[in-house]
């Protein structure tokens, strides 16, 4: 299980996750982190502290709470806030010290269980950005999130489902059926990911018949 990676780091290289405003409005409300002052310290003028201001076990309650934050929002169909709060949640667990961009080789993320636990709550993180991506019609970045979730834990049904649904929707017949198909090896029952990949056989068939009828149409002429 990829939960069990010995590295001391839960980083990716994607660069969305560490710089969560790029892609939310100016105007989107930021999430509400008031939940958050009984169990975080705050600066002097009031404000949550920066990530390398919070001790290891800081950072992760922030995260987890980022996660509730951004569960209440998108039950109430608040994409956009739900993301905020979820890319929040990554920034403060993916933080590491050091100058320059270059990581302190001496940082201790807490231990073996800190980044078991760690690793559970961004591969969660990344699975909801997903959905929300889906449901804000960004499939790429869908896709993107269950690949950094798979990086972590190759098995997760979720991520390969999630990421077949981005797939389809961005006409990569083949490719869904594969991670379609990825869901029913580990979960041969599962009648959604059943019902995915007859959707991608199908878009599949309908896309050659197109192609064949274009290539007549041309021929003809």
């Amino acid at each position: 299980n990829s939960n069990n990676n010995n590295n001391n780091s839960i980083t990716t290289n994607n660069t969305s996750s560490n710089n969560s405003n790029n892609d939310i409005p100016s105007n989107t409300t930021a999430p509400d982190t008031a939940a958050t002052q009984q169990t975080f310290e705050l600066k002097s003028d009031g404000t949550l502290k920066d990530p390398e201001e919070m001790t290891v076990s800081e950072r992760s309650a922030f995260a987890l709470k980022c996660k509730e934050i951004g569960n209440r929002g998108f039950k109430e169909g608040e994409w956009t806030y739900a993301a905020m709060a979820y890319e929040e949640g990554l920034r403060y667990l993916q933080y590491e010290p050091g100058e320059q961009g270059v990581p302190d080789a001496t940082y201790d993320h807490g231990g073996e269980d800190r980044l078991a636990t760690d690793m559970a709550t961004a591969i969660s993180l990344f699975l909801n950005l997903a959905a929300v991506m889906l449901k804000l019609g960004e499939d790429r970045r869908a896709e993107n999130y269950c690949a950094q979730a798979l990086s972590f834990q190759p098995d997760n049904c979720k991520a390969h489902f999630r990421r077949a649904q981005a797939l389809l929707n961005m006409g990569y017949h083949l490719d869904a059926q594969d991670a379609a198909t990825q869901v029913l090896r580990r979960e041969p029952t599962n009648r959604e990911a059943q019902q995915l990949l007859r959707n991608a056989e199908l878009a599949e068939r309908k896309a050659k018949q197109q192609e064949k009828s274009l290539f007549a149409k041309m021929l003809a002429s």
